[in-house]
């Protein structure tokens, strides 16, 4: 590993860097809550994936409160004993991980995390997170992505093969794929092969992969990043989750999904973790020089944004060379003609437009 430059300065600024997070209302938030956060919030917005993205809002006149967010699970966890800050990595100041315990205390899943609630959990008809850590441990010991496993779970039980709701039909599917049966080897394919194979209509993927826990009918900006972004449906290549687009144009919409798609892509190739962007985005000048402390460069703070555009263009040029075409870009069709409950909204944008509006 090479020196650092500066060693006393880089140490001194990742001490400072860490001293502005511990201050970041959003950081710590996150480390008060976790990332399940966000699906008390997108409930409330209509933007959590449902019974295969059927509706944006979870309603269950059973529960006081919705058992299936961050607010419930870290009540119940502090009361069981478990842990509801927890570090990804040595190092890490945000902690947004948890683990996640039974009624006894004993560890079931580290971590439950927003995406896993939102495509394994509520997208697959579950209300209770007990039943949810059960089959988050299961994906994780396959070591099968959450989102891709639950939106084709979701595909499944559309089609009739499960009852939404059912963690014994999901329990099943996993299983399949554990032993490599026939039926195990097409699941394991993922969501957009699997809605191919049984001609299904309503299957939520962009570039063959799952949609995550945003539905882009009510979260625009971020839809707009699942469409365009090189690497599939990919959230955090450009997270906007709480804007509300409902009166912006096109225009206004790519340029919010824009702005934090460059950031994200500045995070991205330094290193930095997106959560951290509440401090990142605003100390730009602070995080250049840090990195010509390291490194002995004369980086100005441009460097910053500049970037993030090359990653942006490097990432578009390469799948345009591997024969994407805006068509790849577009939401699948049910988003535009099926009105989400409860706010009765539809995809606004096609990929065309949006592609113009970027200047692609």
């Amino acid at each position: 590993m090479p020196k650092l430059h500066d060693r006393k300065k880089v140490i001194g600024a990742v001490k400072q860097y860490n001293a502005l997070l511990k201050e970041d209302e959003i950081a710590q938030n996150m480390k008060s809550y976790g990332t399940a956060l966000m699906a008390d919030t997108q409930n409330y917005l209509g933007g959590l994936p449902v019974r295969n993205f059927t509706s944006g809002q979870l309603v269950d006149p059973d529960q006081e409160v919705m058992r299936m967010g961050g607010e419930f699970i870290r009540e119940q966890n502090l009361e069981r004993g478990g842990e509801t800050a927890h570090a990804c990595m040595p190092g890490c100041t945000i902690e947004c991980s948890n683990v996640y315990v039974d009624k006894d205390g004993n560890e079931v899943t580290s971590p439950v995390e927003y995406e896993t609630l939102g495509l394994m959990g509520t997208n697959c008809g579950l209300k209770d997170p007990d039943a949810l850590a059960r089959v988050n441990f299961i994906a994780n010991d396959l070591g099968v992505d959450t989102i891709e496993t639950g939106a084709m779970i979701a595909v499944l039980m559309d089609a009739g093969l499960g009852k939404f709701g059912d963690v014994g039909f999901m329990e099943e599917v996993l299983e399949e794929i554990r032993k490599g049966s026939e039926n195990g080897r097409l699941w394991a394919q993922g969501t957009g092969r699997v809605g191919a194979h049984y001609q299904l209509e309503r299957v939520p993927v962009i570039k063959q992969q799952a949609i995550s826990a945003y539905d882009p009918r009510v979260v625009e900006a971020t839809g707009i990043t699942m469409m365009v972004t090189a690497q599939g449906a990919d959230h955090t290549a450009g997270n906007v989750p709480k804007l509300d687009c409902t009166d912006m144009t096109v225009d206004e919409v790519v340029a919010a999904s824009l702005e934090s798609q460059l950031v994200m892509a500045s995070s991205d190739s330094l290193g930095l973790c997106i959560f951290g962007r509440g401090v990142t985005d605003t100390n730009v000048e602070f995080v250049v020089n840090a990195i010509n402390d390291a490194h002995g460069t004369e980086l100005t703070e441009e460097f910053y944004t500049e970037l993030g555009k090359e990653t942006l263009a490097l990432e578009y040029q390469f799948n345009r060379d591997a024969g994407f075409t805006d068509a790849d870009d577009e939401l699948p069709a049910f988003f535009y003609t099926e009105p989400l409950s409860p706010t009765g909204k539809v995809a606004r944008f096609h990929a065309p437009e949006v592609n113009r509006s970027l200047g692609h």
